[in-house]
């Protein structure tokens, strides 16, 4: 009796590293769709706070300067819109909008009484950010915020 085998590689076995394959592949596509999410993000936010440091120091300028109007003074709840990812025209946009809060402290500290004038500066970011989620009915309830505070004193020189 002879006894024949074959040499080649069988239908069953292609098949089945073309499975492994596709699955790996699967995976390194989402891992590169995922560190791309997540560097948009990182980008967006540091841009965030870099509009938020520039904000504080031109309004820390604006109260050491003096002159603020008496509706300045009361801080800004409508904000200030502006884009930390394209523009007005732009098809893929990220809108945020800048406020402050401004509060006239007293004289009085946990070190005693002071003689020049101190004021407590809060300024704030917000934003929303849809690259990683698509349009559904709870991408609008997400909201992401910064925000920064201090206290700063105006010294009267004459």
């Amino acid at each position: 009796m002879l006894r024949k085998t074959s040499s080649g590689i069988g239908f069953i076995e292609v098949m089945t590293a073309v499975v492994i394959i596709s699955i790996a592949a699967l995976g390194i596509l989402m891992g590169a769709v995922h560190a791309r999410g997540e560097l948009h993000a990182l980008e967006v936010k540091e841009r965030a706070t870099e509009e938020l440091l520039n904000y504080m120091e031109y309004w820390k300028g604006r109260i050491a300067d003096g002159v603020l109007s008496s509706s300045e003074w009361s801080g800004d709840i409508q904000g200030d819109q502006i884009y930390l990812y394209g523009t007005a025209q732009s098809s893929y946009k990220v809108k945020a909008t800048l406020y402050y809060d401004i509060d006239k402290l007293d004289k009085y500290t946990e070190h005693g009484p002071t003689d020049f004038r101190r004021y407590r500066l809060e300024c704030w970011i917000k934003w929303k950010d849809f690259l990683q989620t698509p349009a559904n009915r709870w991408s609008d309830k997400v909201e992401k915020e910064r925000r920064l505070s201090t206290v700063m004193a105006v010294f009267d020189i004459e």
